[in-house]
């Protein structure tokens, strides 16, 4: 007998990715929903429940997701250290399903994974995998890739909207698979409605697949061909100096952005996607025109701000 899903706590909702799941779930109308969180908070959505908790205390853990059926990790931390401790606490609670903090390239690409900045997603899928082995639990993971419209706002993709600004991650012709933060959260909600097609695998969903030079295009079609500034970037000796100051311990957002970013525009870091879960998990693919029209509305939010 399949195993219905109905009770659902969530660590991280207040992030960016974590706010975009939560409104799945609420929306959905198939839930409910438990928001995890260090401190008390009221800014939550109507009929949604709040527990604060101690995410350091396992006991404090285990309490709070005691009666939850699924447990979806949306925290951010790289030390892999808490995403392990909420696994425990999942499995001594009772909890049958974990989604856990993923939401990355492809866990199968063992190039990619071999990067500091997923080394910890890493062993966090590894040690679910080993639990759901023994039968203590099940998880369903979500492997995205880049986030398009949160890198698209914070120029991480090398298109600035605002400054009409393009630096080219060389050679920028590497297609990329990119999903919206709102498809990320309808892929996770449906994941738990259809949890019987999703148990014990990793799903693979994007809004849309292309270069960067691609989207450097669409972004001057949706703008307006007059203005830009155009660079190339050598992100192969960008990573190099990030690898050699976070040896040496001097880890910041732009060694690990770096990092990424050279995973994200290097042949064998990255692939394009052949098949998807977009059917299955309601994720829908975008037209170029839809693409622009994201463009547009980002561009409109910056000039707002």
């Amino acid at each position: 007998m399949a195993h219905e899903i109905k009770n659902v706590a969530l660590a991280g909702a207040s992030g960016s990715l974590g706010s975009h799941i939560l409104q799945a779930l609420v929306k959905a109308g198939r839930f409910n929903v438990t928001i995890l969180t260090r401190k008390v908070t009221e800014n939550v959505p109507s009929g949604t429940a709040v527990k604060v908790v101690d995410y350091e205390s396992a006991s404090d853990l285990v309490s709070a997701l005691k009666g939850q059926d699924a447990l979806v990790d949306a925290t951010s931390v790289p030390d892999p250290s808490l995403a392990i401790r909420l696994m425990d606490a999942a499995v001594s609670a009772g909890v049958y399903r974990i989604v856990p903090s993923e939401f990355s390239s492809d866990p199968t690409n063992s190039k990619g994974r071999s990067l500091p900045p997923f080394q910890g997603k890493a062993k966090a899928l590894e040690y679910v995998q080993k639990l759901a082995d023994t039968g203590k639990i099940t998880w369903t993971a979500i492997s995205n890739h880049a986030f398009l419209d949160w890198g698209l706002r914070m120029s991480f993709l090398g298109v600035d909207l605002q400054n009409k600004n393009i630096e080219y991650l060389k050679p920028g012709t590497t297609v990329i698979p990119m999903t919206t933060l709102e498809s990320v959260g309808t892929a996770v909600a449906n994941a738990l409605i259809k949890g019987e097609n999703t148990k014990n695998r990793i799903c693979y969903i994007c809004s849309t697949q292309k270069t960067q030079k691609d989207l450097a295009e669409l972004s001057k079609q949706a703008l307006g061909e007059e203005g830009w500034k155009s660079m190339n970037v050598d992100t192969e000796d960008a990573f190099n100096k990030a690898m050699a100051k976070l040896q040496a311990g001097q880890v910041d957002m732009q060694v690990i952005g770096d990092i990424i970013r050279f995973s994200i525009s290097t042949p064998g870091y990255i692939d394009r996607l052949e098949k998807t879960d977009n059917d299955l998990l309601g994720v829908k693919t975008m037209s170029d025109e839809e693409v622009k029209e994201l463009i547009r509305e980002i561009a409109r939010e910056k000039t707002i701000a």
